[in-house]
């Protein structure tokens, strides 16, 4: 009787324990039930089409035009007709040096010079005389030949007196001393009462208006740009930062292209021409530049933000037709801060996440909503 009961213990332990685990797997399996639920995102469509394709330098500016005013003669500084800071056009007197030295030296010249004309004209007259006794043999060939020499030598030494003259007049001139171009002149490098010698540096005359702006591309890079540009001289954009915004933005034009690559760097020295009218930049600054090359060349983009990068390399996120995304390995060209050329990886019609913001992995579920293209200055 006991051992029958226990048998009965046992079936009815067993069986509940068969229910109590067929109701616990039943829990365990129920969340696999659950759907995982599609992530909603952005995505732009790629095509080939024309962008703007500016490439980014930095260089420094130049001066188009600079001179050292020097003194040309010794004389004593007099007077100061400028400040510093002026604007001066050519031929303006900046500086009036002591001129009575040079002046009393043009005095002697030309008081020799006179004499000496006078000597000429006693020679003329003699020779005149001479030329009609001679024709009639009342007076010797030997003494007119002695007059013509006379006039000829004469008529030599004045030649030298005028030259001598002309130097002197240039050295009363040069205690005048003008500026050989019009811009911007600094200050006085030698102050008035004293007494400069012929070589001493005055001041400096700049032309900012217009400005010269030095960069050096690398001979790949310069290649390119002569191959894609659109035209002869292509335009750029100068920019001066300050507090990490360029605020101040002037433009112009490539004017100079060297023909030869530096050997120890690469570079090839390139040269554009500015319009700085409004004296917003000064000659020695450095600038950040945009070289516009074309906007005539089909290409495959996306915009930098759109990359990201793996042990594998770069890739993008790509959403499938079936709406399930994929990591592409992509092999870039050229780029800049708007866009990065696709040379590999992505086709037109290729759907491209927008943004890098949620990382998504292979075979996530979306739902994807299309953005106009994120490209910035199509």
């Amino acid at each position: 009787m006991l051992f029958s009961k226990t048998i009965s213990f046992m079936l009815v332990f067993f069986v509940g324990g068969v229910v109590f685990s067929a109701c616990d797997s039943k829990e365990k399996q129920a969340p696999m039930k659950e759907e995982i639920k599609a992530i909603a995102v952005n995505v732009h469509t790629i095509k080939k089409q024309s962008y703007p394709i500016w490439v980014d330098f930095s260089g420094k500016t130049q001066a188009s035009d600079e001179v050292m005013v020097l003194s040309r003669v010794s004389a004593e500084i007099q007077k100061r007709l400028f400040q510093a800071g002026d604007t001066v056009k050519k031929g303006d007197i900046l500086f009036v040096l002591d001129n009575s030295e040079y002046q009393t030296i043009w005095e002697q010249k030309n008081a020799i010079l006179q004499k000496d004309k006078a000597s000429l004209a006693l020679a003329i007259a003699n020779v005149k005389r001479y030329e009609p006794l001679v024709a009639e043999s009342l007076a010797p060939k030997e003494k007119l030949d002695e007059l013509q020499a006379k006039q000829k030598q004469l008529e030599a030494t004045i030649k030298a007196d005028k030259a001598a003259i002309a130097e002197a007049q240039l050295n009363v001139d040069y205690c005048n001393i003008r500026a050989s171009i019009s811009g911007q002149i600094g200050k006085e490098l030698v102050l008035i009462g004293n007494i400069v010698k012929a070589g001493t540096a005055l001041a400096k005359i700049v032309e900012s208006k217009n400005l010269y702006v030095n960069f050096n591309p690398s001979a790949k890079e310069v290649t390119l740009i002569k191959k894609y540009k659109s035209t002869e001289n292509p335009k750029v954009k100068v920019y001066l930062r300050h507090n990490n915004e360029m605020n101040i933005e002037v433009e112009g034009k490539i004017d100079f292209i060297d023909n030869v690559s530096d050997v120890s760097t690469g570079t090839v020295a390139m040269r554009a021409k500015i319009d700085n009218s409004k004296q917003l930049l000064f000659p020695g600054s450095f600038v950040e530049i945009k070289l516009f090359v074309t906007d005539k060349l089909p290409i495959l983009a996306v915009q930098p933000d759109q990359i990201s990068q793996s042990q594998q390399g770069e890739y993008v996120i790509v959403i499938n037709d079936q709406n399930i995304s994929e990591q592409r390995i992509i092999s870039t060209g050229y780029s800049n801060n708007d866009l990065v050329i696709i040379q590999k990886g992505l086709k037109e019609g290729d759907k491209v996440l927008v943004g890098t913001g949620q990382k998504l992995l292979n075979g996530s579920r979306v739902i994807a909503t299309e953005v106009p293209n994120p490209i910035k200055g199509k």
